[in-house]
């Protein structure tokens, strides 16, 4: 009897095809399921080699035993010809059935539905790895966060003192080009968190990691700092000022000095120094800019006070000045201020700043901004924004104005290159992630768009779960997505949008229009008459989305005329009229907005926006 027959008749051969169909079964599972479990490659290799080595012994066994009804006995002793034992032959094919028929859905499944998510998070990292290589390629590993400084005054209401002053290092630590430094929104959201500077640096993908203590005890000053290196956990500098509260600004300037020079740094042209003012005309303007952090009209006002009293301190406390645009735009949101009043105070305020320094960039570029919004048109925008970036090409605030107009006008991936270059300096700005989200929404990647949504939650806390609603709904998972707007606690008449666009697509005809009467009513409600953002304009998309394509005109004709630079007009990139660009009246809708192809062509967009953190042409 041959060897082959021999290995049939002992059904090692069974065994064999059986034994590896398994194993090949388990390490597809297991190559699926290891990070879900946190299993490290080391482990899974581990699993794989034992697996690999246990086929000869399994392949020993059943040359020598064999699987009866009766259990395992000796080969020797078994009788091949017996009925039970060939129904044990037959058990043993149908088990390798099974199994191998197991392994093809699995193999389906992994192909078709977890490869491309796989495939999917995978270009996502690649994306996120890239920028964090080009960052690295940029400034090498000089990148650094500064925290909030802990107020230990013996009443702690100090606080807005202690973080004033770290945002004066950030901003000072800015002027280095050569330094890539987190922009205070993103350092200071990790305020009052008890997390390890190697994990805050690793979140920001920073390098260096300053954080610091003050005290303050009338006209006497503790301030202590650390500079930490997040690579290797390590404290290279740390000291205590003891000095008395005018010495404030030495202080600052001293900081900044030894943070380069523990970073081994060359800095080219001079050190920048911060500016020196009267101490108690300093820390009023620290405690108004306090107060304007937490967006309401009480403080607001009582920031202007503060402003007051520290100008007439020292009338050249620029700072000071330049803060009175924030006071002017939170009175005008809080209808505090008409809008006529607002720009007569902002020129009035930045002419007097420009007299003290005819070279400040920031107030060059808030009259050039209302120079050019005056002319309330779209290239206005456009020419103020870009201006902006000739003055501030680095600035954080500036690159985002530019990625927004960018955007508007559906350039999508010009838009996205000046999100990365924002993200890089502030990758917690919520108003930035709040714009990458609806670009990509707008552009149709609805992946990372949820990618982007997430980070956004998760920085405001939950502001931005409507749009994920949205997402899940053009994705075609309605019922989720109605869980999610029930859940956004966002406007009423934006929840009425999501609830009609739910049952139009559910079939559940008689709740939709009773949702598009609910938001007709929204309309003629004063309490919304003002908002920038209107019940007409989510009235619209319903409209767009179910077909009703001739209402949906007549309401967007009736939003854009006369057009507006800084109006939101939301609906120029929202998915929900995508079903509107083949028809004729939509490039009308364009034309009037100033925002058709030929008009875009006009505006010589290459010029004014030749790229994040680039000079634009004169």
């Amino acid at each position: 009897m041959s060897l082959i027959s021999e290995l049939q008749r002992r059904n090692v051969i069974r065994v064999a095809m059986a034994y590896v169909a398994l194993a090949w079964l388990v390490v597809q599972v297991l190559d699926s399921l290891a990070p879900l479990f946190g299993l490290s490659e080391g482990t899974a290799r581990l699993i794989v080699i034992l697996m690999a080595i246990g086929l000869l012994p399994v392949l020993v066994v059943s040359w020598l035993f064999e699987l009866t009804p009766e259990g395992f006995k000796r080969e020797g002793d078994v009788d091949h010809g017996a009925l039970a034992n060939r129904e044990s032959a037959k058990r043993l094919d149908r088990a390798i059935i099974a199994v191998l028929a197991v392994a093809v859905v699995y193999f389906a499944f992994d192909k078709f539905v977890l490869d491309p998510a796989r495939d999917v998070e995978m270009a996502t990292e690649a994306v996120e790895q890239a920028r964090d290589a080009d960052l690295l390629a940029s400034f090498g590993e000089h990148s650094i966060a500064v925290l909030p400084f802990s107020d230990l005054s013996p009443d702690r209401d100090q606080e807005y003192f202690s973080d004033g002053v770290a945002e004066e290092i950030i901003n000072l630590l800015s002027r280095i080009r050569n330094l890539r430094v987190i922009a205070r929104s993103s350092a200071f959201s990790f305020k009052g968190q008890n997390l390890a500077a190697s994990e805050i640096a690793s979140r920001l993908n920073v390098r260096y990691i300053l954080e610091g203590s003050i005290r303050r005890a009338g006209e006497r000053l503790r301030i202590t700092t650390t500079v930490i290196d997040a690579s290797t956990d390590t404290q290279l500098w740390s000291e205590n000022f003891d000095r008395d509260f005018g010495d404030i600004f030495a202080i600052q300037d001293e900081i900044a000095g030894e943070v380069v020079g523990r970073m081994e740094m060359q800095v080219s042209g001079k050190m920048p120094l911060a500016s020196r003012v009267d101490p108690e005309s300093y820390a009023k303007f620290l405690q108004a800019r306090h107060l304007l952090s937490r967006q309401n009209n009480t403080d607001a006002l009582e920031a202007e006070h503060l402003l007051d009293e520290a100008v007439v301190l020292d009338p050249s406390n620029i700072a000071a000045l330049l803060l009175y645009q924030r006071v002017y735009a939170q009175k005008r949101y809080w209808g505090l201020m008409t809008r006529a009043d607002q720009v007569i105070l902002i020129r009035e305020v930045m002419n007097r700043v420009l007299e003290l320094d005819p070279g400040n960039a920031a107030a060059i570029v808030s009259l050039a901004g209302y120079e050019q919004e005056a002319l309330d048109t779209l290239e206005g925008a456009l020419k103020a924004s870009s201006f902006a970036l000739k003055m501030l090409p680095t600035d954080v605030g500036a690159n985002s104005v530019a990625a927004h107009l960018l955007s508007r006008l559906g350039l999508y991936e010009r838009a996205l290159g000046y999100y990365d270059y924002i993200l890089g300096k502030d990758p917690l700005c919520a108003h930035c992630l709040r714009g990458l989200m609806l670009t990509l929404m707008a552009k149709g990647d609805y992946v990372q768009a949820m990618d982007a949504n997430r980070k956004y939650v998760a920085v405001t806390g939950g502001s931005g779960t409507y749009n994920r609603g949205l997402m899940q709904l053009l994705q075609g998972d309605a019922e989720a997505a109605l869980e999610t707007i029930e859940a956004s606690g966002t406007m009423p008449f934006v929840i009425a949008q999501g609830r009609a666009l739910v049952y139009w697509t559910t079939g559940r005809i008689g709740e939709y229009e009773t949702a598009v009467a609910d938001l007709k009513g929204f309309i003629g409600d004063e309490k919304y008459a003002n908002y920038l953002v209107r019940p007409q304009d989510y009235l619209a998309g319903v409209y767009a989305y179910v077909g009703r394509y001739d209402e949906a005109f007549e309401v967007l004709d009736t939003l854009i005329d006369p057009p507006k630079s800084q109006g939101p007009v939301r609906w120029n990139t929202d998915p929900l009229f995508k079903s509107l660009h083949d028809d004729p009246r939509w490039l009308v809708l364009l034309e009037k907005e100033g925002i058709s192809p030929r008009q875009i062509e006009s505006y010589r967009l290459d010029k004014l926006f030749p790229g994040p953190g680039i000079v634009p042409a004169d």
